[in-house]
């Protein structure tokens, strides 16, 4: 796997060390690797939890005859300072941003399965007959899904010859999402093209997860600069050169203005969201403090705040304002890269809608455990610009909220349910008016009729979160 970027220092904790003191080891009954997990789990709960004092005050409390990967989340559920730590669904149901997992023996999130990211509302294609409808977000390139021509914004209907209803689509859903569909024959609808349906048979392949998902060069009508596009589904460090690749050809071919398509990006690696910020500033911006993360005072195990700063700039695109789509789902380290330049008065202007509002995030640290190797990043920082500001835990609100009536005369209930592929500024209302935005130009009649409002929701499941990640590595 590419070697992560260093941020802090990686934690030492051996299998062979005794369980930690101050903590009740789980019963011998336990098989050992929950054991060593649950170990773990404390150890760093103690030491580095943001609200570790009241960790140390309930730890008591913590249930730790159950099996590890139960027992973060439960032992989370007893503490009441830790509302940071998380979301309600629309079910009322408490999640949280601190995780642990087992980590896949492939590299560079390469995956085994179809390519497809669904989006999380799920559709109403006939309610008479219970019919439902799922939104494909995103399609990662050249995977199956890709290969088999699956683009964002269609819409499936029917697996392997059953429509989708209340009584399978979560199956279903799950099965997409999580890659334990090993083929499927689809019927799907593209509403862009009249809702007409396609067939397709997507049998699953290895693909890489590389969230650099879209770009191009736009050159606008009557406009004297050409405007780069880029679709950004995550802060991944193990895609840092595709990143770059992109601003580098954007920087090749004269780009002077960039619009970042944060959308669908739930945030990661602060160390990604630097090199990107270097990547978009001028010269004149090297070495300034981008954001400040700062711990509990009690923390052990890492400083009370570590500082990160720009370096590298005025090397590609050398911008003097910056574009952002965001959304509901932007959040951690997409609203970093929003405050953190706009805490160097560098200008961001955002077409969208409020953010997720997340602004802690994790010491990432990995363990070897019996053969297996094990990611864990509970909640250790709350992060700040350089003018000391960090309190965007309700979201950033944005410069043209496309979910109201704005002065371009578009907006969409549904926003943002995607109608269309990635650069298709016509049925894309927020590209259409992040462009028109730039240029000054208005925007058409027919972009102005192309939302969602005719769309019936049937249910929204769980979304998935990211966090903003400082990497340790073995």
């Amino acid at each position: 796997m590419r070697a992560l970027i260093l941020f802090i220092l990686l934690l030492s904790v051996s299998c062979a060390n005794p369980p930690y003191s101050g903590i009740d080891a789980p019963s011998s009954s336990k098989p050992a690797t929950d054991s060593e997990l649950i170990t773990y789990i404390d150890q760093r709960l103690e030491d580095e939890y943001y609200w570790l004092d009241e960790v140390n005050q309930k730890r008591s409390l913590f249930n730790r005859r159950l099996p590890w990967d139960e027992y973060l989340p439960n032992a989370l559920s007893k503490l009441t300072t830790n509302e940071d730590d998380g979301y309600y669904n629309n079910n009322g149901q408490r999640g949280y941003y601190s995780y642990i997992r087992e980590l896949s023996s492939t590299t560079r999130a390469e995956v085994k399965g179809l390519g497809i990211v669904l989006h999380y509302t799920i559709l109403i294609m006939d309610r008479e007959n219970n019919r439902y409808g799922f939104i494909i977000d995103a399609v990662y390139p050249d995977s199956p899904a890709a290969i088999a021509g699956l683009k964002r914004g269609d819409v499936i209907t029917m697996i392997d010859g059953k429509y989708l209803d209340n009584s399978n689509h979560v199956a279903m859903f799950n099965g997409i999402v999580l890659n334990t569909i090993s083929s499927m024959n689809i019927e799907y609808l593209r509403r862009s093209e009249g809702g007409e349906p396609y067939t397709a048979t997507i049998d699953e392949g290895f693909y890489y997860e590389n969230p650099v998902v879209y770009s191009e060069v736009i050159e606008p009508s009557g406009y004297d600069k050409k405007i780069g596009y880029l679709v950004y589904n995550g802060f991944e460090s193990e895609f840092d050169e595709e990143l770059l690749a992109v601003l580098t050809e954007f920087a090749s071919e004269g780009v002077g203005e960039l619009i970042l398509d944060l959308r669908c990006n739930g945030g990661g690696a602060v160390n990604s969201a630097i090199k990107l910020c270097s990547a978009i500033v001028p010269n004149s911006y090297e070495g300034e403090l981008l954001c400040v993360a700062k711990r509990n005072k009690k923390n052990s195990k890492m400083p009370e705040s570590s500082e990160f700063r720009l370096e590298h700039t005025g090397q590609l695109l050398n911008l003097n304002r910056l574009t952002v789509i965001c959304s509901e789902n932007s959040a951690s380290a997409s609203e970093l890269v929003i405050m953190g330049l706009r805490g160097l008065d560098f200008p961001v202007r955002l077409i969208g809608q409020t953010t997720e509002g997340k602004n802690c995030g994790m010491d990432v640290t990995r363990k070897r455990i019996k053969g297996k190797e094990y990611e864990y990043a509970p909640i250790t920082f709350m992060c700040f610009n350089a003018k000391g500001f960090g309190d965007w835990g309700e979201g950033i609100v944005p410069d043209v909220d496309l979910t109201v009536d704005n002065e371009f005369g578009v907006s969409d209930d549904y926003y943002p349910l995607p109608y269309s592929d990635w650069g298709d500024a016509h049925y894309d209302i927020a590209l259409a008016v992040a462009l028109a935005d730039i240029t000054g130009s208005g925007i058409s009649q027919s972009t102005r009729s192309a939302t969602s409002s005719d769309i019936a929701i049937a249910t929204t499941l769980e979304r998935p979160w990211v966090g903003i990640r400082l990497y340790s590595e073995e």
